[in-house]
């Protein structure tokens, strides 16, 4: 069973949202992307091919979009088993965004150092202590 929401975007959705937000031509968006015909973008869009998953990366920083949402997005598009696999193995604990996010900000708070975070009981704080 997949986690993705059926009400979640669609990878196409997300590009083409982000494209006119940011106001980037097809063509930038297939030179930011490295294609050297921009008719793949329109085939992309058109749904007749799909994202190659290696320019993920590329398509996330061309849109200031979250690379591992795109990934996950496209994943799930193109191979929902190997999606839900994927996730269970490397995703265990089935973090939500926010707890993804205190964890990434914990690790660049500790400078890559051991630390020990400690838990308030019944309080709404969290803190790190960086040894």
């Amino acid at each position: 069973m997949s986690n993705i929401s059926a009400t979640a975007p669609t990878l196409i959705n997300q590009l083409e949202v982000a494209q006119a937000a940011l106001g980037l031509t097809d063509q930038q968006l297939s030179d930011a992307l490295g294609f050297e015909r921009g008719i793949v973008l329109s085939l992309i869009k058109a749904g007749t091919m799909r994202m190659p998953l290696t320019k993920i990366p590329a398509l996330a920083k061309a849109l200031d979009l979250d690379a591992p949402d795109l990934m996950r997005a496209a994943l799930h598009e193109s191979s929902p088993e190997l999606s839900d696999a994927i996730k269970e193995v490397f995703d265990p604990l089935h973090l939500s965004a926010a707890e993804v996010t205190l964890i990434t900000h914990l690790r660049k708070l500790s400078g890559g150092q051991a630390g020990a975070s400690i838990v308030f009981e019944g309080k709404g704080v969290i803190a790190l202590v960086a040894v």
